[in-house]
């Protein structure tokens, strides 16, 4: 309930239709599903979940910056830490290098997780594969309970338990979205293996081909990324 409360008090936008942009002097900036633009002084912290972060010229942060499933980019000055884990191409411009390595990330990500907790990713798999509006309203509701307690690390623990508690946070939600996603893989995947051949039909073998089509799909212009935010979201 707590974290819910500074959640509230904290959140600039959820989902904007463009990049949020931040100018003369703000507290604090939570921004989720969205980019932000950092023109102006952020005297807190700044969490983004879902979203790219942009520091102009002129921008400055005072304390950390938390990116989850995002980039960097700027030539702004962050006074804290920074931490950043990646969920889009640094540049914003299509390459293929970063498109093969998330490709071969996922693909790899998928097989250990099907080879080591099978149970886990076929569980997961069962429920967005059998009740998909259940599992999106669970991933919202995650999504926001996750970033509550982010916002109330940021408020109520000293700097130095603030960084251990968003690292935990950090692992824990790349945890979680590899397995949604291996998950709703294995789904897809399900209902691909009637159409597909023998030798491609097998668990293993599916799963990566429907694990292949959703980032193929996810670089696809326009709807590409919401495309991948809701498959995150959903698994």
């Amino acid at each position: 309930m707590m974290a819910g409360v500074f959640l509230v008090a904290a959140v600039h936008a959820v989902a904007p239709g463009g990049a949020v942009v931040v100018r003369g002097e703000v507290p604090q900036v939570v921004v989720v599903a969205g980019d932000v633009r950092v023109e102006g002084r952020v005297t807190g912290n700044v969490v983004v979940v879902l979203g790219d972060v942009v520091l102009g010229e002129q921008g400055r942060v005072e304390g950390d910056l938390v990116v989850l499933g995002g980039s960097v980019q700027g030539p702004g000055v962050v006074k804290g830490k920074s931490w950043v884990v990646g969920g889009r191409a640094p540049s914003g411009v299509f390459s293929w290098a970063w498109a093969l390595f998330r490709l071969g990330f996922w693909l790899v990500a998928s097989f250990l997780l099907l080879a080591f907790v099978p149970r886990g990713v076929r569980a997961v798999g069962e429920l967005s594969g059998s009740q998909p509006v259940v599992s999106l309203l669970g991933g919202v509701g995650l999504m926001l309970l996750f970033v509550g307690v982010a916002v109330l690390a940021g408020v109520a623990a000293s700097r130095g338990l603030q960084l251990v508690v968003w690292f935990v946070l950090a692992f824990a939600f790349f945890l979680l979205k590899a397995m949604g996603l291996a998950g709703l893989a294995w789904a897809v995947g399900r209902e691909l293996r009637v159409w597909l051949p023998a030798s491609l039909s097998g668990e293993f073998a599916r799963t990566g081909l429907a694990m292949a089509a959703l980032v193929g799909l996810s670089l696809l212009p326009w709807f590409g990324a919401p495309l991948w935010v809701l498959a995150n979201v959903v698994g």
